[in-house]
């Protein structure tokens, strides 16, 4: 794969599945008394895990609560920990049962913004600022002051959330051997884009940029880049101090009218609309640009690489557009779940503690690596982990309570996407401020229906199947389908939270 050279800035990860960890670069050892109050003198912790497929990959007579790391973390937790798992079906269901039945866990995960914070406002958590304070000093390592607020209900913290670490997921990616056969330049601004698709399809006839458009939020993903090059990249933008969908901004049209051109042109994919993947295209030479996830990118790589033909990849910085925007969405960093610690927990202290021993930076370690000696080496300094040694323990991430930066960078590194990772992180990304807030009913129960009905008819302005005479209709569609509701309501916490 040939990228060209880039300074990576920051610590960044991913939350994939088999990647998931939690974060303490600067968090202690994790001794389980917090440094403000004595340690639990109730020894005995349940805590309860969402599904995940990587339960099933323990061997021989291992399982959940019976191998080498578990022996470990009793050990120096001090803690006896039960781990139980909500079920594969109806998660939420069961855990209803669960909270109505008295019979709780200390510690459980809570999947799903609404189900948190609709439990949280009955009463179903223990409030956790006290518990923060007093036994958890290694919270401050995992989670910012902003992600922590993005929880409250009531002014008050009931979940941690697991953390995501990732910083980037997409960018540009070209077939950097087909760019350079035709002696071209890395594009740096939209006016350059068009000219070098142009030139591609002059010289080569084949589509300059492809992109995936048959699966819902497939569209906007694809063409986010392009989007940003306008202003309106991410879900809304910030106009006179208040929210508002960038699907209906001015500056949309303009993007749609800028698309148009270019699908009317041949310089996009004529197929895109029933795409549902461009790795094949990439990897054929049969399609130069797409915006492509790093984990796609490594598929891609290798793929051409098997293939024996001299093709190299390379992503490329998003362009800017005439007033100098550029950029990708901003990823999450709150997730999607949160560890909570039910109201008739037995030990509430104990799963206070617990959660500051996971944050540290001594079960950091062990849950990246494993055992020293047994599934990894230390050389200069740094610990050494083969693909083979990381594989054969792929259910430690179970036992993390977030995404860690450090952590999961060994686990990126053991499994080949770091150099498909690395080249994004310097690129520009915009702060998608809805990230940040509650669960709001009239935005969440309509976001996918809106979003659905945008990309439908984005679909349309670009292939003429709709005139783009007809935007202000669209904008007047939108907002009767619940879009003006949602923002408004999203508007109440957005306007009391500045």
């Amino acid at each position: 794969m040939k990228f060209r050279k880039t300074v990576v800035t920051g610590c960044s990860a991913v939350l994939l599945a088999g990647l998931a960890a939690g974060c303490s670069p600067n968090a202690s050892t994790g001794s389980s008394a917090g440094s403000n109050g004595s340690a639990s003198k109730n020894k005995d912790l349940r805590v309860m895990m969402v599904y995940h497929p990587s339960m099933e990959q323990f061997k021989g007579t291992d399982n959940m609560n019976d191998n080498k790391l578990v022996k470990v973390i009793r050990e120096k937790s001090g803690f006896n920990v039960k781990y139980e798992s909500l079920p594969k079906d109806n998660p939420a269901q069961k855990v209803s049962i669960i909270l109505a039945s008295g019979d709780v866990p200390d510690l459980m995960r809570i999947s799903g913004k609404s189900d948190y914070f609709k439990l949280a406002q009955q009463g179903a958590f223990e409030p956790l600022d006290d518990l923060i304070k007093q036994y958890i000093p290694n919270s401050s390592a995992m989670n910012t002051a902003e992600v922590l607020d993005s929880t409250r209900y009531g002014g008050k913290i009931y979940g941690l959330p697991h953390r995501v670490a990732q910083k980037v997921g997409n960018g540009i990616l070209g077939r950097s051997d087909i760019i350079k056969a035709l002696g071209l330049k890395d594009p740096s601004t939209l006016d350059e884009f068009y000219t070098t698709l142009k030139t591609i399809k002059e010289k080569k006839n084949i589509a300059p940029l492809t992109a995936r458009g048959a699966n819902p939020g497939s569209f906007a993903q694809s063409f986010e880049p392009f989007a940003a090059a306008f202003g309106v990249g991410s879900t809304t933008v910030v106009k006179n101090g208040k929210l508002e969908f960038s699907w209906v901004q001015p500056e949309y049209k303009e993007f749609l009218e800028t698309m148009k051109k270019w699908y009317d042109e041949g310089l996009i994919d004529q197929e895109f609309s029933i795409n549902k993947d461009v790795k094949d295209k990439m990897i054929n030479g049969t399609a130069v640009y797409s915006v492509s996830s790093w984990p796609d990118a490594q598929t891609i790589d290798r793929s051409i690489k098997d293939k024996n033909t001299g093709g190299t990849i390379q992503y490329i910085a998003p362009v800017t557009g005439k007033n100098g925007q550029s950029g990708f969405m901003e990823e999450a960093v709150t997730g999607s779940s949160y560890w909570v610690i039910p109201k008739q927990a037995k030990n509430k202290q104990g799963a206070a503690e617990y959660i500051n021993y996971i944050y540290g930076a001594e079960a950091d370690k062990l849950l990246t690596y494993g055992i020293e000696g047994e599934d990894y080496k230390v050389e200069n300094g740094k610990a050494v982990q083969t693909p083979e040694q990381s594989n054969a323990i792929p259910w430690r991430t179970l036992y993390f309570l977030g995404d860690s930066d450090p952590s999961f960078f060994a686990r990126l590194e053991a499994k080949g996407f770091l150099p498909y990772y690395k080249p994004l992180e310097p690129f520009k990304r915009n702060r998608e401020e809805t990230v940040f807030a509650p669960s709001v009913e009239a935005y969440d129960t309509k976001f996918s229906e809106l979003r659905n009905f945008m990309e439908e008819n984005a679909l349309k302005f670009i292939m003429n199947k709709r005139n783009l005479s007809e935007f202000d209709k669209f904008v007047q569609e939108f907002n009767a389908k619940g879009g003006k509701a949602a923002i408004d309501a999203m508007n109440e916490w957005y306007t009391k939270k500045k």
